[in-house]
């Protein structure tokens, strides 16, 4: 007997997904999506790919504080500005060659700065919110209430994931990004007027409630739009757009004099880049787990206009409304089934720790580059392109091992970079062993961060997967908010193999993770809990 071929195959159940959908028999959500994808005009293909791109906008919003607040050196030079500066200088005029965070007294057994921002007046190519709000010396808390101003974003972010805990599968993953658009666009503009710290810090605050409201809303979108073979390839385009964001912020922060100014461009490149968040279409896959097959069929037939499709759906039964017609989608009855389904509730917490660890390792990295490479710039510009490398590596590496082997080979990457980058090892120029491997591992971390996104999309069910990518994403905020204070402010009073062995620990326990969790590749999205049941069942029956 003859076997076919898998393009054979492939043509196979495309035609006989293209038969059931032209009937008026019964359909379901993913013929309907392979029948959209397969039949695509440019105009469809522009609307799926433009969704990602407020993933663009994603450095300017998380690292501007990198480049509005950088610390004076002792190289940049000074001057008096105060009566109490004037007199001290005149009397030992050797303490303007000196680094205003060494002119110190103690008091009470601490060390306390003579000289403060009223005092001096700093000869910088670029203002900083470090310099006004007296943040730069390390000198009592100062420099734990910087790294504050860059945590407090995932502190935010966290509130606007537990809000879209709830908004997502409740009013719609579209209207849920408006709502974070507004949020966000105007933390940034009012940037621009701020000069307070309490007020700052309110400001990054409410950036990463509306940012991560945004982006989570758009990413579980675009990922119920396209069938399960293009779902490798959409993650790896809003990956990539995400690396392509790291030049404007760099450009931002090098071209721009003033702070304030810094955040509005951010705040233009942030609307420009989500304007399609406003016009876009609602999920239909949304629409079936509020049992409003109408609106479905309507959102399916939008679709199909851009493709010049005639898509009739007036008298055809979408099979995945059976699923849920005696469901009531609320967040009690997620976590009701949270605890009904084992299966469910063992890969969502998996999720958690796997997110949690993986934000850790990503903006440990990303907000440690003025530490760890001797030019900041140059810092974000590589480490862009190392996560475009990364980015371009994983799509084929995904689609030839697979979800999970992927995701192991990339946490035991990350936790060799790790280990290596331990020895002090000076290279010269101001580079290290440390600021090379990291530069690597940046490619590993990088391709991890994108495949648990994918990964999620995938396990997650539809009637779930604003809540698990809530939780899951909410986990990771308590790593990006843990990360920078391990690279910026344990490493110093530490040895350095203190955090950088943790972090390998955690790879470890990533591996072991994803191991348990199971393969997703070219498979159905699940609908409900018990599609995840059945899941894992014929996975144990296939090992």
């Amino acid at each position: 007997m003859l076997k076919m071929s898998d393009d054979e195959k492939e043509n196979m159940e495309d035609k006989e997904s293209s038969r059931m959908v032209k009937s008026k028999g019964p359909v379901s959500s993913d013929d309907l999506i392979e029948e959209l994808a397969r039949n695509r005009s440019w105009k469809y293909t522009a609307l799926i790919m433009s969704l990602m791109l407020v993933w663009m906008a994603g450095p300017s919003c998380a690292y501007i504080t990198s480049f509005a607040g950088i610390d004076p050196t002792p190289e940049d030079t000074w001057s008096c500005t105060s009566e109490m500066c004037l007199n001290m200088t005149r009397d030992d005029v050797s303490l303007l060659r000196q680094f205003p965070c060494e002119i110190t007294k103690e008091v009470d057994g601490k060390k306390e700065l003579i000289l403060g921002p009223s005092d001096i007046e700093w000869n910088l190519e670029h203002t900083s919110f470090s310099v006004e709000f007296d943040l730069y010396c390390n000198v009592g808390a100062r420099k734990a209430r910087k790294t504050l101003l860059s945590s407090i974003f995932f502190a935010g972010a966290l509130t606007g994931l537990i809000l879209g805990g709830f908004l997502f599968d409740k009013i719609g993953r579209k209207k849920s990004a408006v709502i974070g658009v507004a949020i966000a666009a105007m933390s940034l503009f009012l940037g621009t007027f701020c000069h307070n710290y309490i007020f700052l810090l309110a400001l990054r605050y409410s950036l990463g409630v509306g940012r991560y409201l945004m982006s989570t809303g758009m990413y579980i979108l675009t990922v119920e739009l396209v069938p399960a073979k293009h779902r490798n390839l959409i993650n790896a385009w809003a990956s990539c757009l995400w690396a392509f964001g790291y030049p404007f912020v760099v450009g931002i922060g090098y071209f721009t004099e003033s702070w304030n100014y810094m955040f509005l461009a951010a705040s233009i490149v942030f609307m420009l880049a989500s304007l399609q968040v406003f016009i876009c279409t609602e999920s239909p896959r949304f629409y079936l787990i509020q049992n409003d097959v109408k609106a479905a069929k309507k959102a399916f037939g939008a679709l199909a206009k851009l493709n010049n499709m005639d898509l009739d759906l007036e008298f055809t039964e979408i099979t995945d409304v059976g699923k849920t017609e005696d469901r009531e989608q609320s967040f009690r009855q997620q976590f009701i089934e949270l605890i009904r389904y084992p299966s469910l509730r063992l890969e969502t917490f998996i999720l958690m720790a796997i997110w949690m660890a993986v934000a850790m390792f990503y903006y440990g990295f990303n907000f440690g580059w003025g530490k760890i490479l001797p030019n900041r710039y140059l810092g974000y510009i590589m480490a862009g392109v190392g996560e475009l490398i990364s980015y371009v590596l994983a799509v084929p590496l995904i689609a030839w091992l697979g979800r999970r082997r992927a995701m192991i080979f990339m946490f035991v990457g990350a936790a060799l970079v790790y280990l290596i980058a331990i020895p002090n090892v000076e290279i010269g120029g101001g580079w290290t062993l440390e600021s090379v491997v990291c530069l690597i591992g940046v490619i590993f971390v990088s391709g991890s961060f994108s495949g648990v996104y994918l990964w999620t999309g995938e396990i997650a069910p539809t009637t779930h997967r604003g809540f698990v990518f809530s939780i899951s994403s909410s986990a990771a905020r308590v790593g990006s908010f843990i990360g920078p204070f391990i690279f910026n402010n344990l490493a110093p009073i530490t040895h350095k193999a203190v955090p950088l062995g943790i972090l390998a620990f955690l790879a470890v326990l990533c591996i072991l993770g994803s191991f348990l969790l199971v393969e997703t590749e070219d498979k159905a999205i699940p609908l409900t809990g018990k599609d995840v049941e059945e899941r894992r069942k014929c996975y144990k029956h296939q090992l």
